[in-house]
């Protein structure tokens, strides 16, 4: 006769709880996403701090260490200074008109008509179409040779301009986009910020006589701070990981007078097999954005005291 096994005396055989079962159900779900992440992001991440500190072309051999050899040349090579000072100021630029034409639309988008989802749709499209495509059509109407916009230039009896050869103008279409990609997310944020803002309060305005501008000064500019904060934020991000457009509009002209650190990144790590010295421009371009963070939060912390 078989006997059952039998828990010593004092403790009592108990199972998993309904919120425990639920939250080990929970982990199962989003685990093959953390995987996800811990590949395709963690991963490199972490080789590419490692290969920082090596010599390396990824072809023979394997990573040899030098220590703080790349980041030394990095600091004593005016070169990379200038390209990291030039993603800089090119990267507030962008940010700048960002914020603010994304805050403006997002004022325009927060009125009642009858298509205003039409609007708020295709204000969100250029965000999602292919940066490849997108950026050919802007090339295309660059060109100084048969381009649209010399085309029209000359119809209405203006020189045509040679757009490649001018840092201004280079610059210029970079910003434009950059804005034009980027500001239908930021408007729909903003948007969102702004109907979450009690209608009582603008309606408490209007009663004591107090204008639009006004309304917008003290009551909508305040209530969207964490929305503002949120949108530099991760603007400040953006524009430091601004490759994409350099490469595929300017590619650095005139003269590698729009050319970036993260463009140089892609020709030392891709093009030249210099995968160590890409590596430690990845890693100072990645300090220089936490701190850029950092001091903003910082700003905003004081003003709330």
């Amino acid at each position: 006769m078989e006997k059952t096994l039998q828990l010593p005396a004092g403790i009592k055989k108990r199972g998993l709880t309904r919120a425990q079962r639920e939250a080990r159900r929970a982990y199962m779900i989003i685990l093959p996403y953390y995987i996800y992440i811990a590949f395709w992001s963690l991963l490199p991440l972490l080789i590419g701090f490692f290969l920082g500190f090596t010599e390396f072309d990824g072809l023979s051999g394997l990573p040899k260490w030098v220590g703080l050899e790349n980041f030394r040349t990095f600091f004593a090579t005016n070169e990379y200074l200038i390209l990291l000072w030039r993603q800089i100021w090119i990267g507030m630029i962008c940010l700048f008109f960002n914020t603010v034409l994304s805050f403006l639309l997002g004022l325009a988008l927060n009125v009642n008509f009858r298509i205003r989802g039409f609007f708020r749709t295709t204000v969100y499209v250029p965000s999602v179409a292919a940066v490849s495509t997108t950026t050919a059509v802007v090339v295309a109407l660059l060109s100084p040779v048969d381009g649209g916009l010399n085309k029209f230039l000359e119809a209405i009896g203006v020189q045509p301009i040679v757009w490649n050869y001018s840092q201004f103008w280079m610059v210029f279409w970079i910003v434009v986009y950059f804005v034009w990609r980027s500001i239908g997310p930021a408007a729909i944020i903003w948007l969102g910020g702004l109907q979450s803002i009690n209608p009582s309060l603008y309606e408490a305005a209007r009663v004591d006589g107090a204008k639009r501008w006004q309304e917008i000064r003290y009551i909508t500019i305040p209530g969207l701070k964490y929305i503002a904060g949120y949108i530099i934020l991760t603007g400040v991000i953006n524009v430091m990981q601004m490759f994409d457009v350099v490469m595929f509009i300017s590619r650095g002209n005139p003269y590698g007078k729009t050319d970036v650190l993260m463009y140089r990144i892609y020709r030392d790590g891709i093009q030249s097999f210099n995968l160590g010295m890409a590596g430690a421009q990845s890693i100072v371009l990645g300090i220089v954005t936490i701190i850029f963070a950092l001091m903003y939060f910082r700003f905003i912390v004081r003003s709330e005291d």
